[in-house]
């Protein structure tokens, strides 16, 4: 009877196997999905960081400041006893010297003013990136006094054509 009793139990669980067969496929695809999208939303972050800081440093002037462009990193790191792969973002500054000559600099070195820019740059590429003129057509800009006064109304004219509302 009891050998019976468990047949039964057993065979009830097997017929429900198809079933948690399709909903594991369904969270898979789901999993699979949201993966592709978070990578599609890095993807066109990065790409608009670099479109828009390009245009930005070209309309504002800087003449020390050659480049500066996002790049995505993939990082090996220990992860209890294994390994996994981490995605990091690197941000990279070029620099013209005095003298006309490029080199690598790090972000710690730009003017405060410059530094501004960037993050200004940054959060309008996220704000493209993520569609939020769709839900919010609003941008505030607080605390722009360590740019020039020329450059802060080069930079406002800029951002007032990527959004439905501008508050300075």
């Amino acid at each position: 009877a009891r050998v019976a009793d468990q047949r039964a139990t057993l065979e009830d669980r097997l017929a429900t196997l198809p079933e948690k067969r399709a909903a594991r496929d369904e969270l898979e695809e789901a999993i699979a999905t949201e993966r592709t999208r978070i990578d599609d939303i890095e993807r066109d972050a990065i790409t608009g960081f670099n479109e828009e800081i390009e245009r930005v440093l070209g309309l504002l002037d800087y003449d020390n400041v050659d480049r500066v462009w996002l790049e995505a990193l993939d990082r090996d790191r220990q992860a209890g006893r294994g390994r996994v792969t981490q995605r990091a973002f690197a941000l990279h500054v070029v620099r013209r010297s005095a003298g006309g000559v490029s080199y690598e600099d790090s972000v710690d070195h730009l003017s405060e003013s410059e530094r501004e820019v960037v993050g200004l740059v940054f959060a309008l590429a996220g704000y493209l990136a993520h569609d939020v003129a769709e839900e919010l057509p609003f941008m505030l800009l607080d605390s722009l006094e360590a740019i020039d006064a020329d450059r802060i109304a080069t930079l406002v004219a800029y951002l007032a054509e990527r959004t439905g509302y501008l508050l300075v």
